[in-house]
């Protein structure tokens, strides 16, 4: 017959409330010398269950049958015991069980733990967040049968603190654009979730912001996105336009003048724009022009001629000194007004010249 059959064949008598590691009954078997209770230690989870069993031996170590058993605990708010020795886990904490019998005992010391984190579930397992913008996560600790564990902690860490940041509840904070590793701990076990932190453009700066030019001349405008940090956003296109191409074009950034006049030239990204102001002011004299209301003129007779400088665009060149003057002084004279009076009969050619450019007009004086 085994230990256990051999142990467990008499009548069990269970005492749970009144704690005993002794008797002070008579001892009616003389030859019960130890009573030894296995196992003598143990560590169990909460709602856990273990049998023990107790041996009554005698002087020589032998077993002593007929005995009856009772069982008792230290602390029944701690663990609780059958009277077959069935030990229930009840609250956290440690407790002696006792096995009686004939004034005898057995002690087996339980220790009663949390049950362990199983595994961590993270919630969601990819998220997505642009700079200076949070996203919430979500974890909780499991049991072996998958319920949530609301008394544990959870430690959360970042695989890259400069690209996301997470704060003690999960709260994921964008730093720069990459991707990082958001990690849930509790008891050794873990489980991780993907953040990938993007840039927005916020304002787009264009610099210069204004700028004046003469016709024909172009200049390069820069622009920077910025997300709402002030950080630049690199990687994203440009979309130029003008608001007047008459007076100034814009491709890739490079603006083009003409006529003269004011320009916005805008730079969109993603939606967002940014401005600059292209003032074209007339460049330099590249013709002369000289008009008059007829090219014949009688002796003695004036007449007002007109002289108009212009660009290479075409613009008038505005507040020009003219230098008059005359082919034949005997035929036709001019003032510095461009005033031209007839002298004699014949033809003179009247010249309006300024910075270094001229235009005439031929006069048949009769």
């Amino acid at each position: 017959m085994s230990r256990i059959g051999r142990t467990l064949t008499t009548t069990v008598v269970v005492a749970l409330s009144n704690w005993s590691c002794g008797s002070t009954a008579p001892d009616a078997t003389s030859q019960v010398a130890a009573i030894t209770v296995t196992p003598a230690a143990s560590t169990l989870v909460l709602n856990a269950q273990l049998p023990l069993q107790a041996e009554v031996q005698d002087a020589a170590g032998g077993d002593v049958p007929g005995t009856a058993i009772t069982w008792t605990v230290q602390d029944p708010k701690i663990i609780s015991v059958s009277g077959t020795g069935l030990v229930t886990a009840l609250a956290l904490g440690t407790s002696q069980v006792a096995a009686n019998a004939l004034g005898k005992s057995g002690i087996a010391t339980i220790t009663v733990t949390k049950p362990p984190v199983a595994s961590v579930r993270l919630q969601p397992d990819r998220a997505a967040v642009t700079v200076g913008e949070t996203v919430q996560l979500s974890a909780a600790a499991l049991d072996g049968n998958g319920a949530v564990m609301s008394d544990r902690t959870i430690a959360w860490t970042t695989s890259n603190p400069g690209v996301a940041a997470v704060n003690g509840s999960g709260l994921v904070t964008g730093i720069a654009s990459g991707t990082a590793s958001i990690t849930a701990a509790s008891e050794g076990k873990s489980s991780s979730a993907t953040v990938t932190v993007s840039q927005v453009v916020a304002r787009v700066d264009v610099s210069p912001t204004s700028v004046s030019l003469e016709a024909g001349q172009t200049r390069q405008l820069v622009a920077t996105p910025r997300d709402p940090r002030g950080d630049v956003v690199i990687g994203r296109a440009v979309v130029w336009t003008s608001d007047n191409p008459a007076v100034a074009t814009v491709n890739d950034g490079f603006v083009t003048t003409s006529k003269t006049g004011v320009a916005t030239i805008t730079a969109t990204v993603d939606g967002v724009k940014g401005t600059a102001k292209v003032t074209v002011i007339p460049g330099a004299v590249a013709t002369v022009t000289v008009t008059a209301p007829s090219n014949t003129l009688g002796v003695r007779a004036t007449m007002q001629l007109t002289a108009t400088a212009m660009d290479d665009q075409g613009n008038t060149v505005p507040i020009q000194n003219f230098l008059w003057s005359t082919s034949n002084i005997n035929i036709a004279t001019v003032f510095g007004s461009g005033l031209v009076t007839g002298k004699r009969i014949g033809v003179a050619t009247i010249t309006a010249q300024t910075g270094g450019v001229s235009g005439s007009v031929t006069i048949d004086v009769y």
